[in-house]
């Protein structure tokens, strides 16, 4: 006789937690969240899920009090049925296989958003996140830094390991408050007047920026022209200044 299959992993019945305030199942191999559908926690506000083979996310939806959701690391495809979690302040989606932002026009409170090394080639469909201060999109397939206009608070902006071939002169005009800028990997072709102008709004906010792994990296005045742009500058790459 055979042996029997092991089961696979799930979530167990988390009914009767009622004051369960931090849930995490993560590095475990569960494909799906349906055991949380019927988890009545009016108190829980983090959840993670990372490093599992979840694809679809909907089961959450009735978790309202959440303000913090790690999703990384699984096989989402669509951001959908999260739109009532209106409370988030942070959202982790980054190794999934995701193609484009949507689902957000709610979550309007959203702080913190990682989407790294997902299959996105835009950043279109982050507008309703005015109160968004970081952002994470490293290792997709981005050629364009639209779709910022209406992200006035942001400090830390990631779009290393992408496709970007230059930087025009309003991608950063709302972004007057940006701090970290991670352009590193990409293919930005020279330090020149052009990367100056579009630098422009972010001159006196900027005190780090990482350029390395670029075409423009490799100008023997490197640093000095950066400095030159950027007053404000207290790290280049991983070097303090």
């Amino acid at each position: 006789m055979s042996p029997p299959l092991p089961r696979r992993p799930q979530i167990p019945n988390l009914q009767g937690f009622t004051v369960l305030r931090r849930l995490d199942c993560s590095y475990n191999q569960i494909r799906n969240l349906l055991p949380l559908a019927d988890l009545d926690s009016p108190a829980i506000e983090e959840v993670y899920v990372a490093n599992n083979k979840v694809t679809a996310i909907a089961a959450l939806s009735h978790l309202t009090s959440l303000t913090l959701l790690e999703l990384g690391s699984n096989r989402i495809r669509t951001i959908e049925g999260i739109a009532s979690l209106t409370g988030l302040r942070e959202l982790w989606l980054g190794r999934n296989r995701i193609a484009q932002v949507a689902g957000l026009a709610t979550l309007t409170n959203l702080r913190r958003i990682s989407l790294q090394s997902n299959r996105l080639t835009s950043m279109a469909g982050l507008e309703a996140c005015t109160l968004l201060e970081e952002l994470y999109l490293s290792h997709n397939g981005i050629s364009a830094l639209g779709g910022l206009g209406a992200l006035s608070q942001l400090k830390i902006l990631d779009v290393s390991s992408n496709r970007l071939t230059s930087l025009q002169p309003g991608d950063l005009a709302a972004q007057t408050a940006l701090e970290d800028l991670w352009l590193n990997d990409n293919k930005l072709p020279a330090i020149d007047a052009a990367l100056d102008r579009a630098l422009d709004p972010v001159r006196q906010s900027l005190t780090c920026i990482y350029l390395e792994g670029n075409p423009a990296a490799h100008d023997p005045q490197y640093k000095r022209k950066l400095l030159n742009m950027l007053p404000k500058l207290k790290q280049l790459d991983a070097n303090f200044l």
